[in-house]
């Protein structure tokens, strides 16, 4: 029998979610959610049995949506992959929360569609979860082999300050699009906006919790 993860009782059983914005992103959504089940082996060695893929697509206006739902269809059978729709685009922050929402794993997490981020580094991240952390955030600063362009360097290191100075916990990246969080926790880090600001604002909301924020260091 197969099980899913909305099948999953109330139990210690660990399971992640991974929640993906797409708008218009038709080239590449295809490769991002293959690269995301590609972790499921190392994930299982950690205890994590059972991994699903959320893409909340924002109202693409190209064929987003038909990609994903194909390759909904393919994995039918676990139930890996599943398709959220927005019918008018309503803001990456707005997206994440729809998928957020629906997400009933132990941990979920999010990253872009573009492939800005490397699914390949979820194992490191979800390593800190599992040894204790609320909320774990894949930094681009916090490593010397960064791709982030010089100046969103700059840019990011000084609001990272502020924020790090506002709520008196070090945070290198606040605007990170790679997290893991502990479903547990999730409802503290709300309010949370529609747009662009989503991540530095769930930055500072887990700081003014004082959720234990672990940083783990991403090319």
């Amino acid at each position: 029998m197969t099980t899913r993860i909305d099948d999953l009782p109330n139990s210690n059983c660990q399971s992640f979610s991974v929640v993906i914005p797409a708008y218009n992103e038709v080239d590449g959504i295809s490769a991002i959610v293959a690269r995301v089940l590609a972790v499921r082996p190392a994930l299982t060695d950690m205890g994590i049995g059972l991994l699903e893929v959320i893409v909340v697509d924002d109202g693409s206006r190209d064929a987003t949506v038909d990609v994903v739902r194909r390759i909904a269809e393919q994995r039918a059978g676990d139930g890996a992959v599943r398709l959220v729709q927005h019918e008018h685009n309503r803001g990456y922050g707005a997206a994440l929360k729809t998928g957020l929402s629906r997400a009933n794993s132990d941990w979920i997490a999010f990253l872009d569609a573009d492939g800005t981020y490397p699914p390949e580094y979820f194992p490191q991240l979800c390593r800190a979860a599992l040894a204790g952390a609320d909320v774990v955030i894949g930094s681009r600063m916090a490593g010397e082999q960064s791709e982030m362009p010089l100046v969103r360097r700059v840019g990011n290191f000084a609001f990272a300050n502020l924020i790090s100075l506002l709520g008196n916990t070090r945070v290198s990246d606040s605007a990170s699009g790679m997290r893991v969080i502990r479903r547990t926790v999730l409802a503290q880090l709300y309010p949370l906006p529609d747009g662009l600001n989503f991540t530095p604002i769930m930055s500072l909301r887990a700081i003014h919790e004082g959720l234990n924020i672990v940083e783990v260091p991403i090319p």
